[in-house]
């Protein structure tokens, strides 16, 4: 048998060379070993010959491309392990929702997943969650249509997100004759969660009763269906590797939302730069700071500059007067005469003293101005700080990652080897 090699090795390991088998093709690595149908006619050949355009587009780097023609292939054939490379491919074109959707649900449908296709596709999934937005569906009433901007993407319960494209979405429910709808804001990287009441207990549900199995518990006997066959496994009845199950003496679907807002839980302190990102009071006080700390600065050094300078000049005139005794006219000190009477200034000083009294106005003006600007900068720095410990300080940010509605949901669940709850949602 021929082995692909390429790209696709890496990336698109998960393929239905079922169709591709029974026309003497080869197939990637990890490759499905069922049929993609039993007999070769011309709708599988269809398929087939998209499915082999969408790996070769998928290799050259034609990821829209990659993506029709999977899509085309899937809809023919509608086989799960297709829609794992169609998730791959949407991903990198750009439809992080419709990958998000697909690569759920193949972890869903498909029952011979290999754990590298499992990675591979809760990978894509986390990518998606990055990009998309994804809505966390609460109903009261087990059984309704639920429907996003009016299609139809299932019924309660969903233990699933649906991903959508980031913004404003209309989740709407209906059941026996009632409907409802709310309105969602879908972020990336957050879960919006849209809760609707229909005020009716919906389908019934049978209570799972708690049972011990053995380890050795046979597997159940395969469907009896084909592969190619359109229906796919109920949603309720297909909980992810994530949902925990647990017995339940009523058996009744439990819906438990809460709000980080009421996170009264041990969390950790919201991060100060993020507080401060998000306080223009704190803003304003530390540009007061930085303005004070500025201007004390700079006059600070100034004043020191100007205090030099009148120095200097006061030693100029001590040496002259010890060079010349004359012209101190017997004074030992004064030589400027009083502060409050300039015009006594010996008549060799006077120019120096008036040199030195600038310096002397220079230096106090400046001395004035690097005093303010400190105090500036204290009153700046105190008030922050008084006003994180105020607003930041005695707050807890709550424990989730993400700072979105929080919810889970509970349903009961049926199937030949297990009886049991669903548990799905975030946390």
């Amino acid at each position: 048998m021929k082995l692909r090699v390429g790209a696709s090795a890496l990336l698109l390991s998960f393929v239905l060379p079922a169709a591709l088998t029974e026309l003497g093709q080869g197939s990637l690595p990890f490759a499905e070993r069922e049929s993609l149908a039993q007999q070769a006619d011309a709708v599988t050949e269809v398929a087939r010959q998209r499915y082999e355009d969408g790996v070769k587009a998928y290799d050259a780097g034609r990821f829209e491309d990659a993506r029709a023609a999977f899509l085309q292939a899937y809809s023919l054939k509608r086989h799960p392990a297709v829609l794992l490379n169609l998730g791959q491919s949407e991903l990198r074109a750009g439809y992080a929702d419709d990958a998000g959707n697909h690569l759920q649900q193949f972890l869903r449908e498909h029952k011979a997943v290999t754990p590298e296709q499992k990675a591979a596709a809760e990978k894509g999934i986390n990518d998606a969650k990055r990009k998309a937005g994804f809505i966390i569906v609460i109903i009261d009433a087990t059984g309704a249509d639920v429907s996003i901007d009016g299609t139809v993407v299932g019924k309660s319960p969903l233990l699933d997100p649906v991903f959508v494209k980031p913004g404003k979405h209309t989740v709407a429910a209906s059941y026996g004759g009632k409907s409802t709808s709310t309105q969602v804001d879908a972020r990336p990287a957050a879960a919006a969660a849209a809760n609707l009441v229909l005020g009716v207990a919906g389908a019934p549900t049978p209570a799972p009763v708690p049972v011990s199995r053995p380890a050795t518990t046979p597997a159940p006997p395969p469907p009896s269906s084909s592969p190619t066959q359109e229906a796919a496994p109920p949603a309720s009845t297909q909980p992810n590797a994530n949902d925990a199950s647990t017995a339940s003496a009523s058996g009744s679907f439990v819906l438990a939302p809460t709000s980080p807002k009421g996170d009264t839980g041990p969390g950790k302190r919201e991060p100060i730069l993020d507080w401060y990102k998000r306080k223009p009071i704190a803003w304003v006080g530390t540009g007061v700071a930085g303005v004070g700390l500025i201007t004390g600065t700079v006059f600070s050094v100034l004043a020191s500059d100007s205090s030099s300078a009148a120095d200097a000049i006061a030693q100029q005139m001590s040496e002259h007067a010890v060079k010349n005794p004359g012209s101190t006219m017997g004074r030992t000190r004064g030589y400027c005469g009083s502060s409050g009477n300039p015009s006594g200034a010996l008549p060799e000083f006077r120019t120096a003293c008036a040199a030195l009294q600038d310096r002397i106005d220079t230096y106090d003006t400046r001395y004035a101005l690097a005093v303010t600007g400190w105090v500036v900068f204290g009153l700046g720095v105190v008030g922050t700080a008084a006003y994180a410990m105020i607003d930041w300080y005695p707050k807890k940010a709550p424990s989730t990652a993400l700072i979105a509605p929080r919810v889970t949901s509970i349903a009961p669940l049926i199937s030949p080897d297990q009886a049991g709850l669903g548990v799905g949602g975030t946390f």
